[in-house]
């Protein structure tokens, strides 16, 4: 009898061990499962696409990024409507829902064909190439003039301000030289004591420049016997003015002073023509004549000179006779 219960027991334990072993492998895999399946969905959380059309490349990648999304730039042209470096397009199109980590394809505008100028005037000429630079332009030619603005600001340019032009258009700019210095006519300073040719000059806002001496009997001390620019020569505030003064000589060292005329007659023809006549001798070299004159004119120039001399006339600037006095 007791045999018998044992062989029972045995007989109803089996299925159940079985049952039960099969069961729990079944939750074991269901369980695995279910966590798989939610790490893959977290992984690839979906996300509705945003819109970056018309919005720049930066503010696009920024959007996108907050989504978990990319930028993938898979094109560019030209739009005159859409501003350089902004989405013109995308795909997928906003509201798609898409897997995080998706890019997005987008076209990049690269502006119009064509920019209006800006208005340079009153910018200096670093301020106007930045804005040329910034529109797609180019500086051009520049032309200067005096003008009451400071140096090498933009008085007007061609194209003018608001004119569409095609982009690299070359913008040519006049500048100014700032304000225009005051002009003088210089006076004639010869035979003029140095001390009062220097307020002359001062008071005309001019600068007296180098002096050369020269040893002279026929003036007194420090009188002026040159000067250049020459006399009735325009000449701008600040310029400098050369003279040459006379210095008495001793006894010892006048020499036999001998006088003559010259005469000299300008050639005929249908112009006026500048004339200098320069007298050389132990002195030195000097002018003793400097004009326009009338052609078919007569020059008569009395002077004195040292021992001997040579007398050079110059007509238009080139030399046109030349006569040694003994």
């Amino acid at each position: 009898m007791a045999i018998q219960n044992h062989q029972v027991h045995l007989i109803e334990s089996r299925p159940v061990k079985f049952m039960l072993g099969t069961g729990v492998f079944f939750a074991s895999a269901a369980l695995f499962g279910f966590i798989a399946l939610n790490i893959t969905v977290k992984h690839g959380e979906e996300v509705a696409v945003p819109e970056v059309v018309n919005k720049s490349v930066t503010e696009a990648l920024d959007v996108l990024s907050e989504r978990g999304l990319e930028l993938r730039k898979v094109g560019a042209r030209n739009n005159a409507v859409i501003p350089e470096n902004f989405i013109m397009s995308q795909d997928p199109s906003p509201g798609t829902i898409v897997k995080e980590g998706r890019p997005i394809s987008v076209t990049i505008s690269l502006g119009s064909l064509t920019t209006v100028v800006p208005n340079l005037a009153g910018k200096s000429l670093r301020e106007a190439r930045v804005e040329l630079n910034r529109v797609n332009l180019r500086a051009g030619r520049f032309s200067k003039i005096h003008n009451k603005s400071e140096k090498d600001v933009v008085v007007s340019h061609t194209p003018p301000p608001g004119r569409e032009v095609s982009r690299g258009t070359s913008v040519d700019m006049l500048l100014s030289l700032g304000p225009p210095s005051r002009e003088y006519k210089l006076p004639d300073l010869v035979g003029l004591q140095r001390d009062k040719v220097k307020v002359v000059l001062e008071a005309m806002g001019l600068k007296l420049g180098d002096m050369a001496v020269r040893k002279d009997l026929e003036h007194p001390r420090d009188t002026v016997l040159e000067q250049k620019p020459a006399p009735a020569s325009l000449v701008a505030e600040g310029s400098t003015v050369s003279l040459v003064i006379s210095a008495l000589q001793t006894k010892e060292e006048q020499p036999d002073r001998k006088s003559t005329v010259f005469l000299y007659s300008v050639p005929y023809g249908f112009w006026s023509k500048p004339v200098r006549i320069e007298v050389l001798d132990a002195e030195g070299s000097r002018t003793i004549y400097e004009e326009v004159t009338e052609a078919g004119s007569n020059i008569e120039l009395p002077f004195a000179y040292n021992d001997q001399c040579t007398v050079r006339v110059y007509l238009d600037g080139k030399l046109d006779m030349e006569r040694t006095f003994r």
